[in-house]
């Protein structure tokens, strides 16, 4: 398999100091004796490495554009140098097309050849998400089946976090992340007990330490999945806050992934408008007036202004 490991002004300054010294070569070799005349046979098929390189750097346009510009500069040697010569053969004439026949051939192999390793790759790639896409499904699953709540709750905050990111401009592969991270962002919530996960009030303070357990819980099942590293990034910093009082790291606005400062917002306010048993739905103004007394302190400016906007329209 061929692979265009140079970068393209890396090649085209490579092609033009080999064209440049063999043309040097060719028109400082004189061609009055016989002695030297095989220096002007390899030389002519020297001229073929400069086009192999446009060929491998570009695919057939680099060939024959290589080939072109070694042809024009051969064809004025032989007319200048070999001009009234009697050792001027007509053979010396063909490089003029075995250039371009070997420009064409070698890009067109080289063009083949990258195209099945971009298959390759596509479906490599298709397959691991494939995986994991599988892997997330099961999880969800196994959750679904002991709290349809968390579920239903992951996937409005899937939704909402996937509409704040597309807002703040994030990329195709980061939404991508932050969709599935926000799939499962509770997954750890598997590990806590029922007594706890379950518990109507508030949880005292050593429940409440086994209940951010989730975090570190959900990151471990994660990372048993391949290809999650990302995701599991994000689900580990979505509970941190812009302060530092977050958790489990105690992370601040800089340290803490913006993705992940998405995800929090898009959970806060998912939490608040939900019934749950410890609280009733807050309406969506409610809420955004609660999340507004934590705006730059426990949730990120950003974040929080495009969900603003997000619900207000």
């Amino acid at each position: 398999m061929i692979h265009n490991t140079l970068k393209p002004y890396t090649h085209i300054r490579y092609a033009a100091f080999l064209i440049v010294v063999i043309t040097v070569f060719h028109f400082l070799v004189t061609a009055q004796f016989h002695g030297v005349h095989w220096i002007h046979i390899l030389l002519a098929g020297a001229y073929l490495i400069p086009v192999l390189v446009g060929a491998v750097a570009y695919g057939r346009a680099g060939g024959l554009l290589a080939a072109l510009i070694v042809g024009g500069l051969y064809l004025a040697h032989l007319l200048w140098s070999w001009r009234n010569s009697p050792m001027a053969n007509p053979d010396q004439f063909a490089w003029l097309a075995i250039y371009p026949i070997v420009g064409l051939v070698t890009g067109s192999l080289v063009q083949e050849s990258r195209a099945r390793h971009r298959e390759h790759e596509a479906f490599v790639e298709q397959s691991r998400h494939t995986e994991l896409i599988n892997g997330i499904t099961g999880l969800l699953t196994a959750v679904e089946v002991r709290d349809t709540e968390t579920v239903a709750h992951s996937h409005r905050v899937a939704e909402l976090a996937k509409k704040i990111g597309k807002e703040l401009g994030f990329d195709e592969q980061t939404i991508s992340n932050l969709f599935l991270a926000s799939l499962v962002h509770d997954i750890g919530k598997m590990g806590i007990p029922d007594a706890i996960l379950f518990h109507h009030g508030r949880l005292d303070d050593k429940q409440m330490s086994a209940m951010r357990e989730h975090v570190e819980l959900a990151v471990t099942m994660l990372l048993e999945i391949p290809q999650t590293e990302d995701i599991a990034r994000l689900v580990a910093q979505h509970h941190e806050s812009p302060d530092g009082s977050g958790y489990p790291h105690g992370l601040k606005a800089d340290q803490i992934d913006p993705a992940a400062a998405v995800l929090r917002v898009a959970d806060v306010y998912a939490a608040l408008t939900e019934d749950r048993v410890y609280h009733g739905a807050m309406t969506s103004q409610e809420a955004l007036e609660a999340m507004g007394k934590l705006d730059g302190v426990q949730l990120d400016t950003a974040a929080f202004a495009v969900l603003k906007r997000i619900i207000h329209t």
